[in-house]
């Protein structure tokens, strides 16, 4: 009995929170609108692409800010939500001196953390065995190994997107394959300018044979309050930039990646779409003939 009161205790407090993410975002973000194009309407910012039912694993976590917004401030729920990060415990503390404060919280919302995750090797974290995602999301990727050299430095890099990418695919959701709700995506946001363009992240995920982008945005850090990037090697006073100055600087930009099979699905229903516009179109031209000729053998 005590069991079934704790169960219903948190399905209602997840209804709460819902409830409560429906009401906010409706008055300020959602829902996206595409702007009607003039030279006197600013471009629309898009708001935050998950949503409470999202299942979301986060990967390469640093001081945990952004699982702890995205919980608290964006989805009013962290139930759905997996935030991991490469390092032990011990030592992603000694990195990040804000982490602590900001995983609490996060697990007070109700979500799960996890260490020592290789995103490159998710197959390998017994936690995720038998689960699939909606969301998986990977902010900044970079291995923070200091290599001076940038012939390599660019190539470590590629490498470890490439191997996310390749990891990722066997934990995301398909309506196709598993029958699930959603189509999953992977999120990667990413600076722009040099050196991340010589990083081509579009070739790389060219280069895996199921995958492809769906689109891209602007990534806005001013959406998730309380977020604030950190580099992989961790904050060092006087040396690291404070808030967000370092990622604004360099203009960032999210990726949104698919199963090949998704956008080639949403290729046919946009055809179909455009056909169906076209027979409306032909059959109000063919009703004006018609009424046209109608109107001439009237008046002779």
């Amino acid at each position: 009995m005590p069991k079934a009161k704790a169960k219903l205790k948190t399905l209602l407090i997840k209804l709460q929170q819902e409830k409560k993410y429906r009401a906010t975002t409706s008055q300020t973000l959602h829902p996206y609108k595409k702007p009607k194009p003039s030279s006197n309407v600013r471009k629309q910012i898009k708001p935050p692409p998950y949503h409470p039912d999202d299942n979301i694993l986060l990967v390469g976590e640093g001081n945990f800010s952004f699982a702890r917004t995205l919980a608290e401030s964006i989805l009013y729920t962290g139930h759905n939500i997996i935030a991991t990060s490469y390092d032990t415990k011990e030592i992603l503390i000694k990195k990040y001196d804000d982490a602590q404060s900001n995983i609490n919280i996060f697990i007070e919302c109700g979500g799960q953390v996890l260490y020592q995750v290789d995103a490159t090797k998710l197959e390998n974290c017994k936690e995720l065995k038998n689960k699939r995602f909606d969301k998986i999301v990977f902010n900044f990727p970079h291995t923070g190994l200091g290599i001076k050299d940038q012939d390599r430095n660019i190539l470590a890099n590629q490498l470890l997107i490439h191997s996310f990418l390749k990891s990722s695919l066997n934990f995301l959701t398909s309506r196709k394959i598993y029958s699930d709700n959603k189509d999953g995506e992977i999120h990667i946001t990413m600076k722009t300018g040099l050196p991340y363009d010589h990083w081509n992240i579009r070739k790389l995920i060219k280069s895996i044979e199921n995958l492809g982008i769906k689109e891209t945005f602007d990534f806005n850090p001013n959406l998730y309050p309380g977020y604030e990037h950190r580099r992989t090697l961790g904050f060092k006073e006087g040396v690291s930039k404070k808030g967000n100055e370092e990622i604004l600087e360099k203009n960032p930009r999210t990726f949104v990646i698919v199963m090949k099979e998704v956008l080639l699905d949403e290729e046919i229903k946009r055809n179909d779409d455009a056909n169906d516009e076209d027979d409306d179109s032909f059959v109000m031209k063919s009703k004006k003939v018609i009424k046209g000729k109608k109107k001439k053998n009237n008046t002779v």
